[in-house]
């Protein structure tokens, strides 16, 4: 199934306007309400439990030091709105504090949301873009979302990715083309899903840390003061206690998008 919906993402490419129309139902951008979306993942039970469901994988794409104390795993989908206003708001004061203080090792897992076809074509340029430049095609799609919805909804599918596709070294449709047929694309996003369902994940984003799963505030001041704390404590495991930010304006409660 996971192919079939990666392959028909190349439609995005001539998408016509009552396709777009079809893909926007059910989102509600100003509200960031995805969960009543249909959900593009779907449980592979059928297949082995996969390897570094808790830890960073080789094939992972991470970014802070490699030797930092603490890791963190996020599952997030480029169409999911909670992760668009996440990754916007939040992420780049986290990446600031702790990415690049070498205080954690930050990984991206992709759990693709509905619509399919927007979700698998984002993650897919993603994915061919090079290694280094992973993690700004995905911040330009969360900060972009609505743009690119908006543009898929009027049937300017190729238009919308046109961008994203620059900055993932992908300079024509047909680069885009072969990037969306890609069988080991198709794989890595596969296998992000089975590590997913391996770890229990009902929602995105979803956050790991150290291989615990983390339900806690998600405002960038209480991953701060968790990550601080746990370093100074030499604690490699979450508290008992959650930690709140200290500002009740500052708080933000876990939203997330389901997956059904």
């Amino acid at each position: 199934m996971l192919k079939k919906l990666f392959i028909a993402s190349a439609v995005i490419l001539c998408a016509s306007a009552s396709y777009g129309q079809d893909t926007h139902q059910g989102h509600n951008h100003e509200g960031h309400d995805h969960g009543s979306q249909t959900q593009a993942h779907a449980p592979q039970s059928h297949l082995p439990a996969p390897d570094f469901v808790f830890t960073e994988a080789p094939d992972d794409h991470a970014i802070g030091g490699d030797f930092a104390p603490i890791t963190m795993i996020s599952y997030a989908s480029v169409t999911c709105g909670h992760c668009g206003n996440w990754f916007s708001t939040i992420w780049p004061k986290v990446k600031a504090e702790l990415v690049e203080t070498h205080k954690i090792r930050f990984v991206l897992r992709e759990l693709p949301t509905a619509p399919a076809p927007l979700s698998m074509t984002g993650f897919a340029m993603a994915e061919c873009a090079p290694k280094a430049d992973y993690m700004s095609v995905i911040e330009y799609q969360m900060e972009n979302q609505s743009k690119i919805f908006d543009l898929a909804k009027a049937g300017k599918g190729a238009q919308a990715y046109a961008d994203v596709g620059k900055l993932a070294g992908l300079n024509n449709n047909a680069d885009i083309t072969a990037c969306l047929q890609d069988p080991s694309s198709i794989g890595h996003i596969n296998l992000s899903q089975r590590r997913a369902d391996a770890a229990g994940v009902k929602g995105v984003p979803a956050f790991f840390i150290n291989g615990e799963a983390y339900q806690g505030d998600q405002s960038a001041e209480a991953f701060i003061q968790l990550v601080n704390a746990m370093i100074a404590t030499g604690s490699s495991q979450l508290p008992k206690a959650p930690i709140q930010a200290n500002s009740d304006k500052l708080k933000i409660k876990p939203a997330i998008s389901p997956i059904q």
